[in-house]
């Protein structure tokens, strides 16, 4: 019964991150300058905690620096930390007076070392709204970055809509911004700026993505999660779906290695009687290819 309860913890922490990471918030881009420097400005706001994250995108080093999450209050000076030290703020935004959505920000930028003040003149462009009652369009830069390479998703959502949609990936050269492959034709959930999952899943050294695609039930046209899709940057040809992945997933539990290997627990490999788990270890084998290597039972 254990088991069977950290099972189900899983599951239920699985979709509490689907909601908290996108489906269930506000998020808002803005564009403009700090000082000399072009930047994005990306606000998530956390409506359980009233409060604002994000990131800030400088378009001179395309390095997302993660916003330190903060309480605010609509009307009054908002001062939030830029995290670009691991775990330490070395400069901080701050905006007067701030109003959650509004049209335009102002403020400083200000070296919390030196007390270096850079202006701050940013414009919203697009409103990520989870509203049923709201429609949006436009493009969200994603979280994380590849050495190489940046990455955008293009969503839109209609009034009336439970949830917005992704259409298309943009992927875009870090040094000279230019647009490296387009991926179109797509229909995925929206999760702002983790909507990719990226993981170097096959240990090559460049970023892969995870994303979740958007069906419609046909016994009730309920819109409900796919089984997720699987993009391996594949050198020349860009980032491939890998099939035979997405076949093991489908299986059960994937458990991804720095090395490049990939674990499966099958579904029926839990024995709650006996207190074991069975996994398949396999390996990446040519271009879109997976060797099983290895068995193995661990207890619990």
């Amino acid at each position: 019964m254990a088991g069977m309860e950290l099972l189900r913890l899983r599951v239920l922490f699985g979709l509490l991150w689907f909601s908290v990471t996108g489906a269930d918030a506000n998020q808002f881009t803005y564009t403009g300058s700090v000082g000399q420097d072009k930047v994005e400005l990306i606000l998530i706001h956390d409506y359980q905690l009233d409060a604002l994250s994000g990131y800030l995108f400088n378009q001179s080093g395309r390095q997302p620096v993660t916003l330190e999450k903060t309480p605010y209050l609509d009307g009054e000076g908002l001062l939030i930390n830029i995290m670009d030290i691991p775990r330490m703020a070395s400069a901080a935004l701050s905006l007067e007076p701030f109003v959650l959505g509004a049209q335009t920000l102002q403020g400083n930028w200000v070296d919390l070392k030196t007390r270096e003040r850079r202006s701050v003149d940013l414009r919203r462009a697009v409103h990520f709204s989870y509203e049923s009652r709201d429609a949006y369009v436009g493009e969200m830069l994603q979280a994380k970055v590849d050495k190489r390479f940046y990455y955008l998703v293009h969503a839109q959502k209609q009034v009336g809509e439970p949830a917005g949609r992704v259409d298309h990936i943009s992927v875009r050269d870090r040094v000279s911004g230019e647009l490296v492959q387009k991926l179109d034709g797509l229909n995925l959930f929206f999760r702002g700026a983790e909507t990719l999952e990226l993981v170097d899943f096959n240990g090559d050294g460049t970023l892969d993505f995870r994303v979740t695609p958007m069906l419609v039930r046909a016994s009730d046209g309920a819109i409900v999660a796919g089984d997720p899709w699987y993009y391996l940057y594949q050198d020349a040809a860009g980032y491939q779906r890998h099939p035979s992945l997405e076949a093991l997933a489908k299986r059960g539990h994937l458990r991804f290695d720095a090395n490049g290997r990939v674990s499966l627990r099958p579904e029926a490999g839990v024995d709650y009687q006996v207190g074991t788990i069975q996994w398949e270890h396999y390996s990446f084998a040519g271009t879109l290819q997976l060797k099983l290597h290895a068995r193995s039972e661990e207890t619990f």
